[in-house]
């Protein structure tokens, strides 16, 4: 006779770790605005920037309020640094 031991006494099993879903999560995320960003390329230069900065405005928008302040600023500076590296 096998004596099972009860559910409360077993650890749960998990088909798959948390980590590797994230990873995944992440992995589709960045496959469909990798398509996204593919596709407004071939479009051209404004429907690429375009695109780029809704991906932007979507991943900072996840962030917590006092976070997405200085990302907002971030954006800011990084864009106007590259008005001016490319100002002629």
């Amino acid at each position: 006779m096998t004596v099972r031991p009860s559910p409360w006494q077993q650890p749960p099993e998990r088909p798959k770790k948390l980590a590797q879903r994230r990873a995944e999560r992440l992995a589709r995320r960045a496959q469909y605005w990798g398509g996204l960003l593919d596709a407004a390329r071939q479009m051209g230069p404004q429907a690429f920037a375009s695109t780029t900065f809704d991906r932007a405005r979507v991943e900072i928008d996840r962030l917590p309020a006092g976070q997405q302040e200085r990302a907002y600023e971030a954006l800011a500076a990084a864009i106007d640094r590259i008005r001016e590296s490319h100002a002629q």
